[in-house]
């Protein structure tokens, strides 16, 4: 009997297997019509070959979701790591900074200036006091396997001047966590 025929109308008007009449007339026990009527579902959508579709659909979105969700928390973490970055410059966490930038690591100002990672640590420390604050505005992370991506803007306050950098940098992977080897301004404005 195909599922289709079980759901049809008897003389009397009713549904023929409806959860009521089957429990009304013993065969099957309260409680049980949900059980019934899974089963029914069931036995239909293996015979048309459906049940499988509908497993293997499942699980691809479930598997598409829980991607996409990954990936989002990696570019969330390396977003927030970018913040920590200018956080510790403006508090001159050296110890830390030495760890977030990598030893090849290249900053080109937007001034056309460029420094590497030992220069660039040397004016920090030289600046101590002089960053109020470096917030970063808005930024996008796209994220490459090993290979991190982010480009955004900055606002940079300063004791004697406040500015705005347009920025792209380069990460990569360094065990559980991120190293930034390459900052290029691409674009600075003067606020004041």
């Amino acid at each position: 009997m195909k599922f289709s025929d079980k759901i049809r109308p008897h003389a009397d008007g009713d549904i023929g297997t409806s959860p009521t009449k089957q429990v009304n007339s013993g065969r099957l026990r309260p409680g049980n019509s949900s059980k019934l009527v899974f089963s029914e579902v069931q036995k239909h959508l293996s015979k048309s070959g459906g049940f499988l579709f509908f497993m293997k659909h499942s699980l691809f979105c479930f598997l598409l979701f829980t991607a996409t969700s990954l990936f989002a928390q990696e570019e969330q973490a390396l977003l927030d790591f970018e913040k920590r970055i200018e956080g510790a410059v403006v508090s001159t966490d050296i110890a830390f900074l030495k760890t977030a930038y990598a030893d090849d690591f290249k900053f080109k100002h937007g001034t056309g200036h460029r420094s590497t990672k030992e220069s660039w640590l040397s004016d920090v420390v030289n600046n101590k006091g002089k960053f109020i604050s470096r917030n970063v505005d808005s930024s996008e992370a796209e994220i490459h396997g090993d290979m991190g991506i982010t480009e955004g803007t900055i606002t940079v306050t300063r004791a004697d001047r406040s500015y705005t950098i347009h920025y792209v940098r380069a990460y990569r992977r360094k065990g559980s966590s991120w190293e930034l080897f390459m900052h290029r301004t691409v674009e600075e404005t003067h606020n004041n």
